[in-house]
């Protein structure tokens, strides 16, 4: 809008089209001139001057209408089409999903099936079934010819499908087919004996960090520079499937499985309340059982044959395998344990769990509430020992242990001793005290 000399307002170029378009459309739909042109102050002779060019304009429209693309936009090109059409011809009788990766194989040109079938429909070319048509339409046995064949096979369910088909056909005059016979067979067989129902699995998951650890090992990482087979002992936490410790050794023993426990519990300045593992020799042993009743972990093994017991750590070996091992071309000691605690950090600190809805495990290993006291953290191996019994020292200070000859010394010939196996190795305490380290 502008202001002019006399005071008054003229409208714009815009708003005085769309003040005539309003007015001649209501002459259009049959407003009087004279209510139309005081109502937008257009005069008469303008009125009908707009009208008969609306008019006009219209007429023109209608006699030569614009010319619009039929051809579709994402329409495929010529020289892709002829492949196509070439290819339908070559094989009628494959499918468009096989049509599609043909051509993808041979002229490496994707095409969607969907698109194959337009290009058939198109083109008249018709999908030659691979079977012939059938000459005589096939017999549906009524209800009574079912129930009469099903008692006559279930009689002599010892026979084959081949023989049960041969004496329908021979006695009763039923023509069937052995496969028909077969399935009748196996439906009856089946209702007599019903599978068992299939085992319905109870997952577990704790309420809070460090309840509950699962520990494994994973024994397929073969080393391709030495040739043979590297262990990586990993134990888990169950409630924030984070690894609470991971490493990659050439051989695992019991000593192997308890300092990889005191490794975690002083990273993570806690105790758990349980640990699971399976069955192996490693995770057994009295040395281990004594360990876990002194901190009062309760140590738990799986079922013999029953992996889904660490089934998380089992599923998690799997990514281990996937995402870390496999990136290398080459299995080489040294340079797997030198990568594995980045890939660690990544498991633990970014990388997101479906159980979780996406969550990295830190989050959940933030919310620990629990912490052991320092000076029990730092004397975790003095709470690993047990006792192996008495021993009498011979002449020599030699004696029988493990069906070896074990060396002390000869001062405490002919005493007995106390034997006690720990994480350095067996000692031996006389009636003094004392304590001597066999080797």
């Amino acid at each position: 809008m502008k202001e002019i000399k006399n005071g008054g307002i003229e409208q714009s170029k815009d708003n005085k089209t769309e003040n005539q378009f309003q007015a001649v459309l209501e002459l259009l739909k049959g407003g009087k001139v004279k209510e139309v042109s005081v109502k937008y102050k257009i005069c008469r002779s303008s009125l009908y001057k707009l009208r008969e060019r609306a008019i006009s304009a219209i007429q023109r429209e209608m006699e030569n209408p614009a010319k619009t693309k039929k051809t579709a936009y994402n329409r495929l090109d010529c020289e892709k089409e002829a492949k196509v059409i070439q290819l339908c011809r070559r094989y009628p009788a494959h499918s468009s999903y096989q049509i599609s990766n043909k051509l993808q194989t041979l002229e490496g040109v994707q095409v969607k099936p969907r698109t194959i079938q337009r290009i058939r429909k198109r083109n008249h070319l018709s999908r030659i079934p691979k079977r012939p048509q059938p000459a005589s339409k096939s017999h549906c046995f009524t209800k009574d010819e079912k129930s009469f064949i099903r008692e006559k096979i279930k009689e002599k369910l010892f026979l084959g499908g081949d023989r049960l088909a041969w004496d329908l056909q021979n006695r009763y005059g039923i023509s069937i087919s052995p496969s028909t016979t077969k399935r009748i067979k196996r439906q009856i067989l089946t209702e007599m004996n019903p599978p068992p129902p299939k085992p319905k699995w109870r997952f577990y998951e704790r309420n809070h960090p460090h309840r509950l650890w699962h520990g494994d090992l994973m024994e397929k990482v073969t080393l391709t520079d030495e040739d043979r087979t590297a262990y990586q002992l990993t134990l888990s936490d169950d409630y924030s499937r984070a690894y609470v410790f991971c490493d990659l050794f050439r051989e695992v023993t019991v000593n192997t499985t308890i300092r990889a426990m005191i490794d975690a519990m002083r990273r993570f300045r806690t105790i758990p309340q349980a640990v699971v593992f399976d069955n192996g020799s490693y995770f057994k042993g009295k040395l281990l059982r004594e360990f876990c009743r002194r901190l009062g972990i309760r140590l738990i093994h799986s079922s013999v044959n029953h992996p889904q017991t660490n089934g998380k750590l089992e599923r998690a070996f799997r990514d281990d395998m996937n995402e870390f091992y496999k990136r290398f071309d080459q299995w080489k000691y040294n340079q797997l344990r030198k990568h594995l605690p980045e890939y660690i950090h990544y498991r633990n600190q970014i990388r997101g769990h479906h159980a979780l809805e996406g969550k990295p495990s830190v989050q959940r290993l933030n919310e620990q509430d629990f912490f052991a006291l320092p000076y029990i953290l730092n004397d975790l191996e003095k709470f690993a020992w047990c006792e192996r019994g008495t021993r009498k020292v011979g002449a020599n200070g030699l004696m029988r242990f493990f069906q070896r000859d074990v060396y002390i010394n000869s001062k405490l010939a002919g005493q007995k001793i106390r034997l006690f196996e720990t994480l350095d190795g067996l000692q031996a305490e006389d009636e003094e005290g004392t304590l001597y380290f066999l080797a």
